[in-house]
């Protein structure tokens, strides 16, 4: 039996009301997944059998953590309830009853890189040269029509699309079908046409789920809000938890109104507010609660805690994009030294492009890091291309699969022979694949290329049938030559690394096929390629890798780090220039929720930077300090104090917010401040070490290695160091642990 006296009295009044629509308004850090996690555990106390709750959350980290959780305070296995994402339980539910809509139940799940090679091959087959065609706003709009709304080309023809996008909309789901493949949008908008297209099912489902939870509710969209309330219209045993100040996802379609207008949608809503923050000290707390406090959209809660005191937040102005990175590496560096592990770190940025000057800079450093959000391991081309063989095995049906690999390794199957076959899959109403089995109608040559392709593959699929897919994804490896392909195409020496990649996938395969039963309805390729499609790398963190973590703000959501850098806190940048330029409140808003999300996601130190001049996208651009910046009260925050004005300050009482006026530019605060870049606050000044080529030294982190090449001198010295596993490592020998031996 669970102990209910651990929760906090508002957290144990959301657990303890089982029955009626209830929202759970749940600020940043106050314990929503405890609440979830104990009212599902409640349920089942009460007589509620697991099979009939359902728990939706957006992420697969979430729903891991929240069913582990559960099954710790029920002293039973999870597995009979649905505690998962939107997009597993949408394709668990397709997996039953695809055929209801005209599809076959071993369909395919096409990530971005799939959507975006149809897309090509759409526009090539029009005649289009697709590279002066924007492909990418074209899948972002089908995308969008997706998510907003039932009839996806009335949406287009609505908001004015033009003719190109919505014909390549059409013939885009066209090929879809054919391919019996559903994009990521479909797993949700197809779930609904099923429910309400065969009455039976939804009530099977209504009937199966007679309480439903739903983690994050400020990020669902209007096909989400939808599936909810199908399910939830009759019983309304609805328990939403969320928070609107946390609402950052308004650009792909999560529609704040779903958690602003709860209580209108399901009448008779409790709602309940959990404002005590478990995670932050109060200094970031204030400092969050004023920020967000700007925003005119939302319902009122103020975050709290008993960690009263900390530290200030220290806000650094520094010359360039460079100083900016390299202060945030001898901060900690500085942290390291003092006791801090590098994992208590994250450096958060608004888009990815920031991330190349703060990834190289770290690497300089010798500070070891993990960019999230950049290349995904099942996004590499090696992994790309034996997943498409796989997918093929697994639906022949697969376009896109089958143009990825039919020349991989090569086999001089070039353009014209794959418009003849194009052409004849048109005729015979066929796959790609299916067309090519078959001889008749092509000419010998042409016929002869296909056959090597084709031959492979029937041994391919019979050899699939007969051995554990993990051996046989191995065997798959080996059986194409695809290592001598690598080494034929290699011009960088990325071979050994891609090879490394291969097997960490076979390992990757072995995992997952240790869950699935021997007489389970889903095979080991199947569970396999659905995993690949629902993954995330924010999914893999690791809390044992002692590694620095840099994402976006957007990616950082639900997580928590000891100490957190906020970069390029500028005007047109954060908030975005996008955000300025159409003067938008909602635009606006959700810029300053996501600066909110920010600031909450450190526990002990936030740092927030920003500089005087920055280079992006290849220009030079000088913007003002961000807003953001000046809507936390001076006695939160240490700014850079004017020489001559200090003593004034601590006589009078003065506070430095009115040396700054609000948006003051970066150049007339350079003028003013002294700026710290190579000497910050937080450091102290490095100790030059002196070192010459041939020194033998010891890294804290990679070992014993021999110094081969040193340049600069004093602080500014940069050694290169031959370590024992062979590899070459640069770092600033002032900052980084290094020791002769």
């Amino acid at each position: 039996m669970h102990d209910l006296s651990v929760l906090n009295k508002p957290q144990r009044e959301a657990v303890e009301c089982l029955e009626g629509p209830l929202l759970v308004l749940a600020g940043a850090g106050s314990g929503k997944t405890r609440v979830l996690t104990y009212r599902i555990a409640n349920l089942i106390q009460h007589g509620v059998a697991p099979w009939n709750i359902l728990a939706l959350t957006f992420t697969n980290k979430a729903a891991r953590e929240m069913r582990e959780r559960t099954e710790a305070l029920v002293s039973a296995s999870a597995a009979d309830m649905w505690v998962m994402t939107f997009h597993s339980c949408c394709t668990k539910m397709l997996r039953f009853d695809a055929d209801k809509i005209g599809y076959e139940r071993n369909f395919l799940i096409y990530d971005d890189g799939d959507q975006m090679n149809l897309i090509t091959d759409i526009l090539k087959q029009m005649g289009k040269n697709d590279k002066n065609v924007p492909k990418r706003q074209i899948k972002e709009m089908i995308s969008d029509a997706k998510n907003m709304a039932n009839d996806p080309v009335a949406y287009l023809e609505e908001s004015f699309a033009d003719d190109l996008t919505i014909e390549v909309f059409k013939r885009y789901q066209k090929r879809l079908k054919e391919a019996n493949a559903f994009d990521f949008d479909d797993l949700l908008l197809k779930v609904v046409e099923l429910l309400k297209k065969n009455p039976d099912v939804l009530e099977k489902y209504r009937k199966k789920f007679k309480y439903v939870l739903v983690d994050e509710y400020q990020d669902t969209n209007a096909v989400q809000y939808e599936l909810i309330e199908l399910l939830c219209r009759e019983h309304s045993n609805i328990c939403v938890v969320g928070d609107d100040d946390q609402s950052i996802y308004g650009w792909r379609g999560a529609d704040i109104r779903n958690i602003l207008d709860f209580e209108k949608d399901f009448k008779g809503a409790k709602v309940i507010r959990l404002e005590q923050n478990y995670r932050s000290t109060s200094q970031i707390l204030d400092a969050a609660n004023a920020v967000i406090k700007n925003n005119t959209g939302r319902k009122s809660k103020t975050l709290w805690t008993d960690k009263k005191g900390g530290e200030k937040i220290t806000y650094e102005l520094v010359p360039t994009e460079r100083e900016e990175a390299s202060y945030i590496c001898k901060t900690i560096l500085q942290n390291v030294k003092n006791g801090a592990k590098y994992s208590d770190h994250a450096i958060l940025y608004r888009m990815n492009a920031q991330s190349r000057v703060l990834e190289s800079t770290l690497i300089n450093y010798g500070i070891p890091h993990k960019v999230y959000g950049g290349m995904r391991f099942f996004e590499r081309k090696e992994i790309k291309d034996i997943l498409a063989y796989l997918r093929l095995i697994y639906n022949p049906n697969d376009d896109v699969s089958f143009l990825r690999i039919v020349n991989v390794p090569k086999r001089s199957i070039g353009d014209s022979t794959l418009k003849k076959l194009a052409d004849k899959a048109e005729e015979m109403g066929e796959s790609l694949f299916v067309a090519a089995m078959d001889d008749t109608g092509l000419d010998s040559k042409t016929a002869s290329k296909l056959r090597s392709f084709t031959d492979t593959m029937a041994e391919l699929m019979a050899m699939c049938a007969t051995m554990p897919l993990s051996l046989f994804t191995e065997e798959l490896i080996n059986h194409i030559g695809y290592e001598a392909y690598l080494r034929s195409e290699d011009k960088k020496g990325e071979t050994e690394g891609r090879m490394d990649n291969l097997r960490e996938l076979v390992g990757n395969i072995a995992e997952i096929e240790k869950d699935v039963d021997e007489d389970s309805e889903i095979t080991a390729l199947q569970a396999f390629l659905e995993n690949v499609a629902l993954v995330s790398d924010i999914d893999g963190m690791n809390d044992e890798n002692d590694t620095v973590s840099l994402m976006t703000l957007h990616s950082a959501k639900g997580l928590e780090f000891e100490r957190v850098f906020i970069a390029a806190m500028e005007e047109n940048i954060f908030p975005s220039s996008r955000a300025n330029a159409r003067l938008s409140l909602d635009d606006m808003e959700e810029e300053r929720r996501l600066c909110y999300v920010g600031i909450t996601r450190a526990k002990q130190k936030l740092y927030l930077i920003s500089c005087e001049t920055r280079m992006l996208f290849g220009s030079y651009s000088s913007n003002r300090r961000s807003r953001f910046v000046d809507e936390i009260p001076p006695e939160l925050i240490e700014m850079p104090q004017p020489k001559k004005q200090q003593a004034t300050l601590s006589s009078f009482g003065g506070s430095s917010s009115a040396l700054y006026p609000q948006h003051a530019s970066a150049h007339m605060l350079t003028k003013k401040t002294e700026t710290v870049a190579s000497k910050p606050k937080t450091a102290q000044s490095p100790v030059a070490k002196q070192f010459s080529v041939n020194d033998k030294v010891r890294h804290a982190q990679f070992g014993e290695g021999t110094v081969v090449n040193v340049s600069g001198t004093g602080s500014t010295m940069v050694v290169n160091i031959h370590f024992a596993d062979g590899k070459i490592k640069n770092f600033a020998a002032a900052y980084a642990p290094i020791e002769k031996i």
